[in-house]
């Protein structure tokens, strides 16, 4: 990964910088060696090579080994804080990875290359311009204390000499012969055969009027070179001489008028006073922006992102920043992308080429010649330009100039993937310090200290949008007496938010409606759907079932929202299905369109959505262990989907969970109380799981009341058999009963005998952790009979183990273990490898109440194993719990204290108080002891 960070210098002392600090190279053996990669990089050193450059014809036996501990040392040394590594390895070679403009050298030669273009089309000033900053790279000798090859240095230093030649020349072309009189006459005394400083020395003296002095300087020179070389000087500098002599015209300064600097055009919009936040990605453009030498291509950044994100105030933001390396023109155009009618190509260009003094009456019609003649007036030019609201790519392609020196920044609502030059950069909404640090520069960093809270709704509600936040600064500014806190409740209200979000001239609702009316009408009606869904993160199937159409189709239609930036891609889901995310202003308009649609289509819709999510939760808890909570389906619609996506039923739920709230919640604001109570029953087998009993509480007694409320008796008597089962994990035993009681009337009242067995099933377990051990046993056994008249399997192992658990604290040892044995059974009949591992558990605490810890220790290793195969953690726990007992009673302190203290953690974290409370009992013995 490249980051360009990282620079290396020849052009003197040999040297190695990470954002301008230098790196350590390490002994003389390993800056030669670094030096040998420098001056070929990009090119591969052979390690014979190597061998032969630092001890020549007799290298130690050892060379190989040493040269490889050599590039590890610089390897240490050059990689990057970020961990890149610029030395590769192809095999018995070397590499070093560095683009030219990544080495003084390299920018160097780029810079020259670029002057020398610029001098052959008469650009003398901007020539001079690049030749010095060329010529401004070296710090001394080339490779300076480091032995190199003669030819190597000569080379180099050849190099610059032409370089220092070129600059004489185009600054002799602006007319400056005078001034540079006494420089040449220094160049040619440090090299006095260069037969070219020596003609730029007789040009600029006859130019100055100083014949004499020129000829004198040639016959000087002349009589040098004969005497010690041997040779007459070459026909050039004679016709330079005879011209001199004959007073020609390239010699009088009459020839060079004062140099006119073209038209230099200054367009930019205003600078943005209170712009705030991304200061890294500034950073990062800001590097981009700044010229280093002719790329051959102009530097083109594509801004990219929703309406309101800030693309064209981080846009304005780095073109001033940048302004002064672009002195040739910057030019701005707003191209009306969102609009109906986007500026055609042609307007744009003429309106550039009227910048730069081109009359009207001389700009080509066509655009094409538009095109070429803008990109001859800015080739060789340093020019910054800002298109701002492109409307897409073949509205950029003709107004992007050719050459390196260019720079162009494009702001954007679509993701213009198909241009063929640029570097995206698509924008999100502010994180949360940088909207923050925003909204306290617009209404004043006092107001967010004096309520903070309210400071964080607002923030939330605006989502991170700049341009929410800047119109709520703008009416906090304008309406005296308004604070934060007030603002806050205006923006509660959902359907009132796009309603207050406007000040003067900005909208929130303006600003996305000019997305929604460029599209389609296919486009509209999917997007308008979004604000159907039960949340603003979203899987592409959902979207699917909400448009209604064909899934193929679909994706077409949600892809050009994602190039238009009204949806934003998140991540794949399970399955490989794309996620969505639509901004919460985004979704709060869509809600507004679709409230247009006729209410039945509304409401089904959906409820096709809804089904959706109660189908795929429906078959991901069937790949799940059973539950003996989960009761049989209601009668609420299903809406088939591809059931591959929940082939992995943990990550499924997980990357859901959030959308499984949200459904439950639609649900029940919409009086769907079936939908409701189905989906948050189904979704309770992973919570319970999982342990996510936060998330199991809230959904539900969300569902619950909306139950209620629809008269869904069934449904109200399943999910109170769920809240009681988490008042039982809380160890909170009255809340528990009553819940189970209901939930047991309930059942009995509408003649469901499944429910009443789920029901007195908790109630048993309430009763054993209460210390009646009693009325657990004949609980279990009423809750059993029921389970076996109605053929469950599942709940009559689970009551057969809840028997054997209660008869065990009777010390009916013998009949615990015949429980315990049916219960096995039907285990395996069911092939169900969670239950097999929880009977396991109890026949692992029977095994220790016979005192029989080693047997113990074997069943319960057995259980932890499959429980850890099928990752539930919380029961694995438990087992862990009676492994730690075990221990102790083997006497292994250490062993028990190192799984008991891991149990206690996932107790702790899960509100698990009373296994909690065990663990630390034991703890406390094994320390005291």
């Amino acid at each position: 990964m490249r980051t360009g960070a990282r620079f290396y210098r020849l052009l003197g002392e040999p040297a190695a910088e990470w954002e301008g600090a230098d790196l350590p190279l390490g002994p003389p053996q390993a800056r030669r060696l670094f030096a040998l990669l420098l001056i070929q990089a990009g090119q591969l050193v052979s390690c014979d090579r190597i061998i032969d450059e630092l001890w020549g014809a007799a290298p130690p036996a050892s060379a190989k080994v040493q040269v490889q501990g050599l590039v590890s040392g610089l390897r240490r040394a050059l990689r990057s804080p970020l961990g890149d590594q610029p030395i590769l390895t192809r095999g018995a070679a070397y590499l070093l990875d560095a683009r030219p403009e990544e080495t003084d050298g390299g920018r160097f030669t780029c810079l020259a290359a670029h002057g020398r273009e610029l001098l052959a089309r008469g650009s003398h000033r901007e020539a001079a311009r690049r030749f010095q900053e060329a010529l401004a790279l070296w710090r001394g000798p080339v490779l300076a204390g480091v032995p190199v090859a003669a030819e190597v240095v000569a080379r180099w230093e050849d190099q610059r000499l032409s370089v220092l030649e070129d600059r004489v020349e185009a600054e002799l072309g602006l007319g400056e012969h005078e001034r540079l009189v006494p420089e040449l006459r220094d160049m040619l005394a440090a090299a006095p055969f260069r037969e070219r400083t020596c003609g730029q020395l007789m040009t600029a003296l006859a130019r100055a009027g100083r014949m004499a002095e020129a000829l004198d300087v040639y016959g000087k020179w002349r009589r040098r070179l004969v005497d010690e070389l041997g040779v007459e000087p070459s026909s050039a500098i004679r016709a330079l001489q005879e011209e001199i002599l004959c007073d020609g015209p390239k010699m009088t300064a009459r020839e060079y008028p004062a140099y006119r600097e073209p038209a230099v055009p200054s367009q930019l919009p205003p600078g943005i006073p209170d712009f705030v936040g991304r200061e890294a990605l500034v950073k990062d453009l800001l590097a981009e922006l700044v010229p280093a030498g002719d790329r051959g291509t102009p530097r083109v950044l594509l801004l990219t992102g929703a309406g309101g994100i800030g693309k064209s105030s981080l846009a304005i933001r780095l073109a001033h920043e940048v302004a002064e390396e672009y002195p040739d023109g910057r030019l701005f155009a707003s191209l009306r992308g969102t609009t109906t009618e986007p500026r055609s190509p042609e307007a744009v260009l003429a309106g550039f080429l009227r910048a730069f003094g081109v009359p009207s009456d001389a700009i080509p019609a066509d655009v094409d010649e538009s095109a070429c003649l803008f990109r001859s007036m800015v080739h060789g030019r340093r020019v910054l330009l800002v298109l701002d609201d492109a409307a897409g790519e073949a509205q950029l392609r003709p107004l992007l100039p050719a050459g390196g020196g260019c720079a162009v920044l494009v702001t954007s609502r679509f993701a213009l993937d198909g241009l063929e030059i640029g570097r995206p950069v698509p924008l999100d909404v502010l994180p949360p310090a940088d909207a923050a640090a925003l909204l306290a520069r617009l209404t004043g960093s006092g107001e967010i200290d004096e309520d903070s809270d309210a400071a964080q709704q607002v923030l939330e509600y605006c989502g991170g949008l700049p341009l929410a936040l800047r119109i709520v600064g703008s009416r906090i500014g304008d309406r005296s007496g308004w604070r934060l806190a007030d603002v806050a409740v205006e923006l509660s209200v959902e359907r009132r938010r796009l309603d207050w979000l406007r000040a003067g001239d900005l909208a929130v609702r303006s600003s996305l409606s000019l997305g929604y009316r460029q599209l389609a009408p296919d486009g509209q009606r999917l997007f308008r759907r979004l604000g159907l869904l039960p949340a603003a993160d979203f899987p592409a199937w959902a979207a699917g079932l909400a448009d209604g159409g064909d899934p193929v189709h679909v994706d077409g239609v949600l892809e050009d929202l994602r190039h238009r930036h009204m949806i934003q891609p998140v991540c794949r889901g399970t399955g490989g299905i794309p996620r969505y995310r639509v901004h919460d202003l985004l979704r709060a308009f869509a809600v507004e369109e679709v409230s247009a649609e006729p209410e039945r289509e509304r409401a089904d819709t959906v409820e096709r959505v809804l089904g959706g999510w109660l189908w795929l939760a429906e078959k991901a808890a069937g790949r799940l262990p059973g539950s003996v909570l989960l009761p049989e389906p209601g009668t609420a619609a299903r809406t088939a989907v591809d059931e591959t996506l929940v082939a992995e039923p943990h990550s499924w739920f997980q990357g859901e969970l959030p959308a499984l709230e949200a459904a439950v919640s639609q649900a029940a604001d919409a009086g769907l109380g079936e939908l409701a109570w189905e989906i948050a029953v189904v979704a309770a087998s992973y919570f319970d799981h999982s342990g996510l009993y936060a998330e199991w509480s809230r959904c539900h007694r969300r569902a619950l009341v909306a139950a209620r409320a629809s008269g869904r008796a069934r449904g109200e008597a399943a999910l109170l058999r769920g809240i009681g089962q988490l008042h039982l994990y809380w160890d909170d035993y009255p809340e528990a009963t009553r819940a189970l009681i209901e939930s047991y009337r309930i059942s009995e009242r509408i003649g469901d005998p499944a429910g009443r067995a789920r029901a007195l099933t908790g109630l048993c377990v309430v009763a054993r952790s209460t210390g009646r051990p009693e009325e657990s046993r004949a609980t279990a056994k009423r809750a059993l009979a029921i389970f076996t008249e109605i053929g469950d399997v599942l709940g009559m192992a689970h009551l057969h183990t809840s028997h054997a658990v209660a008869s065990a604290e009777l010390d009916l040892l013998d009949e615990a273990e015949a429980e315990l044995d049916e219960a096995w059974r039907l285990c395996v009949e069911l092939d169900d490898p969670h239950r097999m591992a929880l009977v396991l558990r109890r026949q692992g605490q029977l095994h220790l109440r016979r005192k029989d810890p080693r047997g113990a220790m074997s069943c319960l290793r057995r259980a932890l194993e499959l429980l850890e195969s099928l990752s539930d953690e919380l029961c694995a726990a438990q087992v862990r719990l009676d492994i730690g007992r075990t221990y102790t009673t083997l006497g292994e302190r250490q062993a028990a204290a190192k799984v008991l203290t891991g149990a206690s953690s996932q107790f702790t974290g899960a509100g698990n108080r009373s296994s909690a409370a065990a663990c630390a009992r034991l703890l406390g013995a094994l320390s005291g002891s």
